[in-house]
């Protein structure tokens, strides 16, 4: 379903001629992060990995979503991620059950409507965005909602849901692998 979702993106999005592409960064205010014994620090989390993570990827993945994606050029518009991280809250986004569902999905009503509240700079464009489901640590996955959306009307044009294996050395790392491999996902039609 990635791939099928991922041919769109790079088939069609831009055929007219649209070759920007804005990266609105990786939403993690709905998140929810699934384990018994992981996740011991929030303060540290909340809100501070969640910027920490969005830095990561405008230093070590820009280039390569540019790349995947075959625009000419990307433009970052993250300035409303900072409210909506320092609004998540752990006591309810931190679920200490491992056996929580992975498959447990948050609804794609949700995704689009929070797509829908984000105030950005930019005011016309294709955006792209991630938006963290779950850090699942029992099965080790990183799920996000991978939305393809206009910058104008927020009308969300593609909405997938990838999950990927968590993998790196320490915290930061470990859950940024799983981002690192959506991106690579991307050139899966290549």
């Amino acid at each position: 379903m990635l791939t099928t979702w991922l041919f769109i993106l790079t088939g069609t999005a831009w055929a007219a001629g649209e070759r920007t592409l804005v990266w609105t960064g990786i939403d993690y205010g709905l998140v929810r992060l699934v384990g018994t014994l992981d996740f011991r620090d929030p303060s540290a989390i909340f809100p501070g990995y969640f910027n920490t993570w969005n830095g990561l990827f405008v230093e070590e993945q820009l280039d390569e979503l540019e790349a995947r994606t075959k625009v000419s050029a990307i433009v970052t518009s993250l300035s409303h991620l900072g409210d909506l991280h320092r609004v998540a809250d752990p006591n309810t986004q931190i679920v200490r059950d491992d056996s929580f569902p992975v498959t447990d999905e948050l609804p794609a009503q949700l995704i689009r409507d929070r797509v829908k509240s984000y105030a950005l700079r930019e005011t016309e464009g294709t955006a792209l965005a991630l938006i963290a489901d779950q850090l699942h640590k029992p099965n080790q996955l990183g799920c996000f909602w991978v939305v393809r959306y206009d910058v104008a009307t927020r009308d969300v044009h593609s909405l997938v849901r990838a999950c990927e294996p968590a993998h790196g050395f320490g915290f930061r790392n470990y859950w940024f692998g799983s981002v690192k491999d959506v991106v690579s996902q991307l050139a899966a039609v290549r």
